[in-house]
């Protein structure tokens, strides 16, 4: 019977709030969700998990609520249950070093969060890797995955000073004559980066405003990360070719590059083209910090299609600014 109850609780969870692989492989199948249930008199450790199948615990793992048995620990971003011992378990316990917090509501959704486990101590460390980890939870995570062939410990506090790295490239894009084209360009880095623009065959950056073409940057959308944006205004033939993304700082210095193709408008007549090559959509708030990022496909046609954000099927909520 607590398994039925069990893969009926995870059939409707999956229409409310889906479960990710990783979340689901954290859940106990022998644990019975109907609360009320108390502890045993004595632990029966013979009934417990095999030991040898919790060596894989990426975060690490703590005791049950009883205090008897051992089991894996939720690590950071999975749910979690945010007063076990008041009820019944079904997520499960965080691991050491995180607490279970419910993130701030966000009066446009209808649904509150759902509560997630929360490192403690959030300090930037470097890694003798030489990788920059947000906390400690995390440089712990990665020690269990390298296992004892390589151990990774703290070199320093504060993110890890090196050349920038780019993280999302520019694509190429097909476009027709007369269309507006944004190329992107994400870095990361520390110190952070800067970011310049350049078109094969100039012997020079391009200007953050010059004729149709318009440069811009802003941090984000992570810590120490910087996103650059290319835009350029009503394309013709000689907008065509490569255009660069240089980042730099005092460190060294990665590019990327992408190339454009545009196409007479009497070439092409008849429903609109979704390009294959994807351009980048920042989320603004009113302070013009970035709140999402996310990415959308161009599209292209004669006569030229009309496009729209929604946000839940609906207009976006005032306030917030979208920026192609």
């Amino acid at each position: 019977m607590p398994y039925l109850t069990v893969l009926i609780a995870l059939l409707l969870a999956s229409f409310a709030e889906p479960l990710s692989l990783e979340h689901l492989r954290h859940l106990d199948w022998q644990r019975d969700i109907r609360s009320g249930q108390r502890c045993p008199a004595k632990c029966q450790r013979e009934q417990c998990p095999d030991p040898r199948l919790l060596q894989s615990c990426l975060w690490g793992q703590v005791r049950d609520l009883c205090g008897c048995c051992w089991e894996c620990g939720n690590g950071e971003g999975q749910l979690c249950d945010l007063e076990p011992r008041t009820g019944s378990t079904f997520f499960g316990q965080c691991a050491e070093g995180l607490r279970c917090k419910a993130p701030r509501r966000d009066p446009t959704m209808k649904a509150d969060p759902k509560p997630v486990c929360v490192c403690t101590k959030q300090e930037i460390l470097c890694g003798t890797d030489g990788k920059t980890y947000e906390n400690i939870c995390q440089l712990r995570a990665m020690q269990r995955r390298l296992g004892e062939q390589k151990k990774v410990t703290v070199a320093h506090h504060g993110p890890c000073r090196a050349k920038p790295v780019i993280t999302y490239a520019p694509g190429d894009i097909i476009a027709l004559e007369g269309s507006n084209i944004l190329l992107s360009c994400e870095v990361s880095s520390y110190p952070v980066a800067s970011i310049q623009w350049k078109k094969e065959g100039d012997s020079t950056f391009l200007a953050s405003e010059d004729s149709n073409r318009a440069t811009q940057a802003s941090g984000g959308p992570r810590r120490f990360e910087l996103t650059g944006w290319l835009q350029l205004h009503k394309v013709g033939p000689d907008d065509a070719g490569v255009y660069t993304c240089a980042a730099r700082n005092t460190f060294g210095e990665t590019s990327a590059s992408a190339r454009l193709r545009v196409i007479h408008k009497g070439s092409v007549i008849g429903m609109p083209n979704m390009f294959r090559e994807r351009v980048t959509l920042g989320v603004f708030g009113l302070d013009q910090k970035i709140l999402r990022h996310g990415t959308c496909t161009p599209i292209s046609g004669l006569p030229s299609p009309s496009s729209a954000f929604l946000m839940s099927s609906s207009p976006p909520p005032p306030g917030l600014q979208y920026h192609m």
